[in-house]
This record gives C-alpha cells, structure tokens and sequence, in this order.
C-alpha cells in the first residue's frame, strides 16, 4: 500500500499519525495538489490527499473512508461522535483558510465569521479528557489544532478552550507528531 499526502493536509496528517502510531511501516509518496502534472492524479481524479492505494489496485480518498479500510474508526457512539465533531471543525477551519487566502476584495467576510464561530464553538465543546490521544478522535484533534499553530495561525484556539492546551502539549511530544509538522504558513 502507498499513502499519497501532502505535508500541509491536516487530513493527511490525521492517516499519517496513526498508520505510526499503530503500524506497519507505510510507504509514503509526497504529492503535489494543485499541478496539472500531479503523480496523484493517474490515480486519483479527484485530486485529494490523503489517498491511500491498495495492493489491487484501489485507491480509497478522504479520511474517514481509510480509517474505515483499516478499521480504526471508533467502536463505541460517543468516540463516534467525538470524531465527528473534530472533522466537522476541521472541516470548518479548511473552509476558512480557503476564504482567506483569497485577494482580500474577492473574501465572503460572513463565510468567515461563521468558519471562526463555528470551529470555537465546537472547540469549547470539547473535553481533554475524552480525548485519549492515541485514538482516531484524539489524533484528528491533535492534528487540527496542530494545524492551527503552523498553518492557520489566526485562530486562537487555546483562548476558545484553555483547558485543551496542556493536552495538546503532551499530544505534540508524542513521536507521530513530531514526524508529521506541517510546514508553516503565513495564515
């Protein structure tokens, strides 16, 4: 199997922390996402990361569907929850950084308010505590609030829930972390 990602992709990151937290080895191919020449897309049309290539062929696009592949999605209702409630924010926090990374004339400030409110409503929803971070909902949230330190800094998540800080801090000393920083961006 070969995971396609790209190193700024919380998504991606989400697969790439528990693939090494909870192995085998994976093979790893960098792409690019917004070239015409892209190596994903003989592969995958769609163009999107992660994406994960079976030995027979397969391939299998977005998270939540290679969690599924390798069964790792929680088993129980409220981790169920729990991640999607992390994936919705996160989702939330994509659309964001896209509205802001538009000229400034051609952004939908309304589009962003409610990108703003919704990821720190859900944030002050959450509980530390619940977050075991070695599972899916926990590394999910470790990589969307690792997103928010590197690649979308204007979201100041630690003041939407203090609480979260000090997990997050024990959740970025962890080796899967660590492995898989984004590169920083100037959102």
């Amino acid at each position: 199997m070969t995971l396609f990602f790209h190193p700024g992709s919380p998504y991606a990151r989400i697969i790439r922390m528990l693939w090494r937290e909870r192995g085998p080895a994976l093979a790893e191919q960098e792409v690019t996402l917004r070239a015409a020449d892209s190596a994903l897309l003989p592969h995958n049309p769609v163009g999107r990361v992660p994406s994960l290539l079976l030995a027979d062929g397969t391939l299998l696009s977005e998270t939540l569907l290679i969690l599924a592949h390798q069964g790792w999605l929680p088993r129980d209702n409220a981790g169920m929850a729990r991640l999607g409630r992390v994936m919705g924010m996160l989702d939330g926090i994509a659309m964001w950084n896209r509205e802001l990374r538009r000229v400034e004339h051609e952004r939908a400030p309304g589009v962003i308010a409610l990108e703003a409110t919704r990821a720190d409503r859900i944030l002050a929803s959450l509980d530390p505590a619940r977050h075991d971070m070695a599972s899916p909902e926990g590394i999910a949230l470790a990589s969307a609030l690792g997103y928010g330190e590197r690649r979308h800094t204007v979201w100041n998540w630690r003041a939407a829930n203090p609480s979260l800080a000090p997990w997050f801090e024990a959740a970025a000393r962890r080796p899967a972390f660590q492995a898989t920083l984004p590169p920083v961006s100037g959102i």
